[in-house]
């Protein structure tokens, strides 16, 4: 996931592990596997063969090595599905293929129900124990993560079970065996309207087929199988059974990881599986607490980051009370429910709950695991956000160590943790370090990311912001061109993301000098921006503001007094009358009034300013005390001579406690003004010790004593200086 450091687009973005939902798409692993679980795999062949059955005359062809997986996380902000066959990485850095898609199955989100095998009973017919037989082979292949076998055996048992169901419906012969194993992906969830009364064991096939698809990220493709899952448990069992509950939270699941569009399903399908699992279970059930933390993540996809952590608590309690302070789900939680108070800036508890976690992480997993690293990643920006910077930096380090020895180099996750440091380093202002750690983060992503991906844009702009920040403007604009470019390829040319990089490009041009490129690339985006985005949204309020003052400096008033007014309009309807943003372009409009010499408006404007500043940043802030010398002088142009001295003699008493030695200029030019006051006023005394104060400061300064202007008519003696 990515963030924006500013509204205008023109700050360093950032990407967050944070809301990665790293630990969202997950389901427990199965207690059998090495060699129990190829001796149950040989138990059931042998059944199978008793039976008479054909099925096993051509199995899948395993064509991942399960021993050498490393995925690249390409749907982290909605924590779908692992993919590796985004090029996946060696420690050798070479680009691996492979077709296999997963999900994490460390935690339990409630996507298996049924994670044993079937018994067999004297009384079934042949197809039916057949059908057992089979499901067992691939319960047996799915445990020892066999995953592409155990899809064929869970197809193989459908087929062999509904091959009965044909025979009593149409006469055809169910002891025909179709050979062709093509149709193995046969639209199973076609079961609500062409089978009725299904033997027990369909329900078990439909949810470890859907389970598997879900694996695949096929995500579509389960949702209709536990639809027809659903289906069978609410004809077999009633509409409040707890199987039901289990296939309502499931497609909860697939839903909440299709689409944030699909959220309020999601929502609703979980809140009709808690009110099952509630009160078959009981409220205190860990299958209740499985669904509470759904429930959670629902909220956390939607930024609804206090509702979530409702849910969220309630399931760390029941998991701690029932499953123990050692469960992997109850340490699932505690991060989920950490993630949300660092989202929510209640740091201690964040804290608490990410070392809770790394506790049982290091415990379950080893020290060299990546979900330590992750944790450790979090564990240090709450440091590096309370201002501990050693702290965070060890942290960062740490975590990147883990995450190497866990992953290799070329691995999006080691990428992410790069462009974090980054981050860090930016804003510690340790520029050479920051741009280390992106180069490093972009060689990694474009050997494991589509050429296209996101995050490979993120780190070319923040790339080009360093560049930008150092003023090496030909290098800012290369980087930021590249990421242009991608930009329109991904999302096409009107978008919002390449609005936001037209307009960052305008400002880089406005930076070097070139006003007219700047205004070419700040109007292309002010006319993008109006296309895609809300009338009233900030990003757009910020370019017109870009753009009016652009044209204010070259005298364009009303064109600039046009913009500066909507997007005044905008930042006050969004933002409230009380807000910083909103005082920045009263002040704006404040300079064009000035400018024109309708200093009543002005002195308004001027005024209005003030007052949100002095809210907002206290009567001692140098912006207060910019906005009181503006205000001076149009006093001073209006001829209200009392109120110009006022402010200027404000203005001076903000900028010896703010500015001091850092800026002596400023202090000496508004002694400059308040000495000419004092001259127009015939205060001969002041005027001078106003004129020799600010002299001084210039000499100390390095600057020339000439800088004192004198102006105005001496008012005792009637001589014009």
């Amino acid at each position: 996931s990515s963030l924006s450091s500013s509204s205008s687009g023109s700050g360093l973005r950032k990407r967050s592990l944070r809301s990665s939902g790293l630990f969202r798409s997950v389901a427990k692993k199965l207690s059998i596997s090495g060699n129990g679980a190829e001796d149950q795999l040989s138990l059931c062949k042998k059944g199978l063969r008793r039976a008479g059955s054909s099925s096993l005359r051509r199995v899948v062809p395993m064509d991942v090595d399960t021993s050498s997986r490393k995925s690249a996380d390409v749907a982290a902000s909605t924590g779908a599905a692992l993919l590796e066959s985004e090029k996946s990485n060696d420690r050798d850095g070479k680009d691996i293929k492979s077709s296999y898609i997963y999900q994490r199955m460390d935690f339990d989100e409630g996507m298996h129900a049924h994670p044993t095998c079937e018994m067999l009973s004297t009384d079934q017919g042949r197809n039916v124990v057949s059908a057992t037989l089979l499901f067992n082979v691939g319960q047996c292949h799915r445990q020892a993560e066999n995953f592409d076998q155990a899809a064929h055996f869970f197809h193989r048992s459908w087929k062999s079970l509904v091959g009965n169901i044909i025979f009593d419906a149409s006469g055809r012969d169910a002891g025909e065996e179709d050979d062709d194993d093509d149709d193995e992906e046969e639209d199973v969830y076609l079961i609500k309207t062409r089978f009725k009364d299904l033997p027990a064991l369909a329900l078990p096939i439909l949810q470890n087929i859907g389970q598997l698809q879900y694996r695949l990220g096929k995500i579509a493709d389960a949702i209709k199988t536990y639809e027809a899952s659903l289906h069978h448990a609410e004809t077999a069992h009633g509409p409040n059974h707890v199987i039901v509950g289990s296939a309502l939270n499931s497609l909860g699941v697939l839903h909440y990881h299709l689409s944030a569009d699909h959220s309020d399903k999601a929502m609703d399908l979980f809140r009709r599986s808690l009110a099952i699992r509630t009160a078959a279970r009981g409220r205190d059930h860990p299958e209740v607490a499985t669904t509470l933390n759904n429930m959670g993540r629902i909220h956390v996809q939607r930024d609804e980051f206090e509702e979530a952590l409702t849910y969220y608590e309630e399931a760390l309690e029941i998991r701690r009370a029932r499953l123990g302070l050692d469960s992997l789900d109850y340490a699932a939680t505690a991060f989920n429910a950490g993630q949300s108070f660092h989202q929510r800036n209640k740091l201690d508890r964040a804290l608490e709950l990410y070392r809770e976690f790394l506790r049982v992480a290091r415990t379950k997993f080893s020290d060299n695991h990546r979900d330590v690293a992750v944790v450790l990643s979090g564990i240090a920006q709450i440091h590096q956000e309370r201002g501990e910077h050693d702290e965070a930096l060890k942290l960062y380090e740490e975590s990147l160590q883990v995450g190497r020895a866990a992953l290799g180099t070329y691995h999006s996750e080691i990428a992410m943790l790069l462009n974090r440091i980054g981050n860090f380093h930016f804003e510690r202002e340790d520029l050479d370090a920051a741009l280390r750690a992106y180069h490093e983060g972009l060689e990694i992503e474009k050997k494991v990311l589509e050429p296209d991906h996101p995050n490979i844009i993120v780190t070319l702009s923040n790339l080009g912001e360093i560049h930008r920040q150092r003023s090496e403007w030909r290098a800012a604009i290369r980087l930021y061109e590249q990421a242009l470019e991608l930009q329109k390829k991904k999302f096409g040319a009107e978008s919002a993301d390449v609005a936001t990089t037209i307009n960052t490009m305008g400002l880089i041009y406005d930076q070097k000098g070139d006003t007219s490129k700047a205004l070419h690339y700040l109007q292309d985006a002010l006319v993008l921006r109006r296309k895609v985005l809300d009338k009233n949204g900030l990003d757009l309020s910020a370019t017109l503001t870009y753009v009016g003052t652009i044209l204010y400096r070259r005298n364009m008033l009303s064109l600039a007094m046009d913009l500066f007014q909507e997007s005044l309009q905008i930042r006050t309807s969004v933002l409230g009358p009380d807000h910083r943003d909103v005082a920045f372009t009263m002040y704006n409009c404040g300079l064009v009034h000035q400018q024109r010499g309708t200093y009543a408006d002005a002195i308004d404007c001027y005024k209005e300013t003030l007052r949100v500043e002095k809210i907002v940043l206290g009567g001692e802030h140098r912006d207060v005390a910019m906005t009181l010398f503006k205000l001076g002088e149009a006093y001073k142009a209006e001829g209200d001579e009392e109120n110009a001295l006022r402010s200027f003699k404000a203005a001076l008493d903000i900028e010896r406690k703010t500015v001091g030695e850092s800026d002596p200029a400023t202090i000496a030019r508004t002694l400059n003004e308040i000495g000419n006051i004092y001259l127009s006023r015939g205060d001969v005394i002041p005027m001078m010790e106003a004129f020799n104060e600010a002299s001084r400061i210039y000499r100390s300064a390095g600057l020339s004593a000439n800088n004192v202007t004198v102006s105005g008519q001496l008012y005792a003696f009637d001589i014009s200086c």
